[in-house]
């Protein structure tokens, strides 16, 4: 007869056994022999792991740009094209680029020239210049900024049993899901928010190094770690690119790629980095 698993190794002598705290989004399946088995007893088991392996990128590497997706000129008018690469969005979703993707940016550029004669038409009256005539004119530049987001899509419908669910009609239910993706323009940045690993490095220089294991601790063991994900998808939920500035109706002037894109370091690059500063403190003794 086997142990149960939340007794086997409970460490506990004496008294009343310490008081079990369930998390409401970590259960797994446990199979036996003869157990009858559901739909959504296999949806659990994909549930489980896929949001052990998200959670897990999400935590321990952050989200943003792993490699590649370079935007570049498109070599035409009003379009870039978004190169290969892999990104990993806030709640660890991968998102795979795995060939050139054009875009074309002649709808968004049009709309960033509405939103600009909006804003300058009711100046205009009151302030008249020859510069704001060029930009209502639609002949000034205009900055697009260009995103990545996560997208699924339902494939391969098959033939469904008659289910409660569907009224006990017989239906085609979709049997693969495709990950994928989709790239979004728009005329103003994306509100990725202002991470709190963003001040680690001026606190890390302002700090004596007698507080330094203090203030990792603190850094780390702060409240706002578990909602940062959450928080993140509910207000973009995508990866940013790059920066984009072109002439509506004309060529595309300059691609900024590190203006906005956040970024996840290979394990590899920060063991270099880390032999790199370990070297030049060496060499400065």
């Amino acid at each position: 007869m086997h142990d149960h698993p939340d007794k086997r190794h409970a460490g506990h002598h004496g008294g009343a056994e310490p008081a079990f705290h369930p998390s409401p989004a970590l259960v797994r399946n446990r199979y036996f022999y003869s157990m009858l088995l559901e739909a959504q007893d296999m949806l659990s088991e994909q549930a489980f792991h896929l949001g052990n392996a998200r959670r897990h990128s999400a935590e321990m590497h952050g989200h943003g740009t792993l490699c590649g997706l370079r935007v570049d000129d498109g070599g035409g008018h009003e379009a870039v094209v978004l190169r290969p690469g892999v990104a990993a969005d806030c709640l660890g979703r991968e998102i795979r680029v795995e060939r050139d993707v054009r875009i074309d940016l002649h709808e968004a550029a049009a709309h960033a020239v509405r939103l600009r004669e909006q804003r300058l038409g009711r100046e205009e009256e009151d302030h008249p210049s020859p510069r704001r005539g060029l930009e209502c004119a639609g002949l000034e530049p205009v900055e697009l900024y260009l995103s990545l987001r996560y997208q699924e899509a339902l494939e391969r419908p098959v033939q469904a049993f008659a289910s409660p669910d569907a009224a006990c009609t017989p239906a085609c239910e979709a049997s693969r899901v495709r990950h994928g993706f989709h790239v979004e323009v728009s005329a103003h940045p994306p509100s990725t928010g202002r991470h709190k690993r963003a001040s680690l490095v001026d606190e890390l220089f302002q700090c004596e190094r007698e507080r330094l294991s203090t203030l990792l601790c603190d850094w780390i063991t702060d409240d706002r770690w578990a909602s940062g994900a959450a928080v993140c998808a509910g207000e973009h939920g995508c990866v940013g690119l790059a920066r984009v500035r072109l002439v509506p109706g004309g060529q595309v002037i300059a691609i900024d790629n590190c203006a906005f894109r956040p970024l996840v370091l290979p394990t590899g690059l920060l063991a270099e980095l880390l032999h790199y500063a370990v070297y030049q403190v060496r060499r400065g003794r």
